[in-house]
């Protein structure tokens, strides 16, 4: 979608170093995660995950290769920018802050309602800034204005689907000790949170200087998102997290490429 939005030719190198990293820091704080005993969890998803172990180290280490080798085809701007995501990324869950009134450690995630927002920030960086950086150094045109409005969308899209997330897992946090925005406000106050930053965001493409179908594509599919925020009912359904919610932005990127 950021290739289509500012113009610019497709760097498949950069979509699969992307790829190859956000499936190796996925994993990565998943073993990092690991309870104790994962088998007694009272959680599904950690049973299920620990019950492929194996697995899960495999694709993560050929993920990581696969990224290293291809991040060595970029400039080296680039490669050090690609270098800032992959410590931001491992900061988030490394056991390098200490637990207030606690004998131990945990990433950056557990400082008092940053989840979100780091989050955000690193989906910014490198789903808009690394493409654009790379693009740079290729010395195609770029266009400023676009590129920080953009940064800011989907920093605004990305935060506001987080939240129904962290509501998802508001009992898991708590279980943990993570201090995440619907621990802290309350599962209805967060939801407004999230319907407000995406309302933001579709006022701001509004009045965009984009032209017509676009600015209606991304309004649409942000308003899908919004509906499926705001409708209670489906939220009972796993899918409802890993298909629709998650969904909604591939639709973005659907939207905008049939009307360009």
């Amino acid at each position: 979608m950021t290739y289509l939005l500012l113009s610019l030719p497709v760097d498949y190198t950069v979509l699969a170093i992307l790829g190859c990293a956000t499936l190796a820091l996925y994993n990565f704080s998943m073993i990092l995660a690991k309870p104790q005993h994962p088998e007694s969890s009272p959680f599904r998803r950690v049973r299920w995950v620990f019950m492929h172990e194996r697995s899960l180290w495999i694709w993560t280490g050929t993920a990581l290769v696969t990224a290293f080798l291809l991040g060595l085809q970029l400039h080296i701007p680039s490669f050090i920018l690609l270098g800032v995501m992959g410590v931001m990324g491992l900061a988030y869950n490394l056991p390098i802050v200490r637990v207030a009134g606690e004998q131990r450690r945990a990433g950056l995630r557990q400082i008092t309602g940053l989840k979100l927002f780091y989050i955000g920030l690193v989906w910014v960086m490198s789903s808009v800034l690394f493409p654009v950086a790379e693009a740079y150094h290729d010395e195609l045109t770029i266009l400023w204005p676009h590129v920080w409005q953009l940064m800011a969308w989907v920093f605004l899209f990305v935060v506001a689907i987080t939240i129904p997330f962290d509501i998802r897992d508001i009992y898991q946090d708590r279980y943990y000790g993570l201090k995440t925005i619907p621990v802290l406000v309350g599962e209805r106050k967060a939801l407004i949170l999230s319907a407000v930053l995406l309302a933001v965001q579709m006022g701001w493409i509004w009045i965009s200087d984009y032209p017509l179908a676009i600015r209606l594509a991304l309004v649409i599919a942000s308003g899908v998102c919004l509906s499926f925020i705001l409708v209670p009912p489906i939220k009972k359904n796993e899918y409802y997290y890993f298909l629709f919610l998650d969904g909604t932005m591939l639709l973005q990127f659907v939207a905008v490429w049939l009307v360009t």
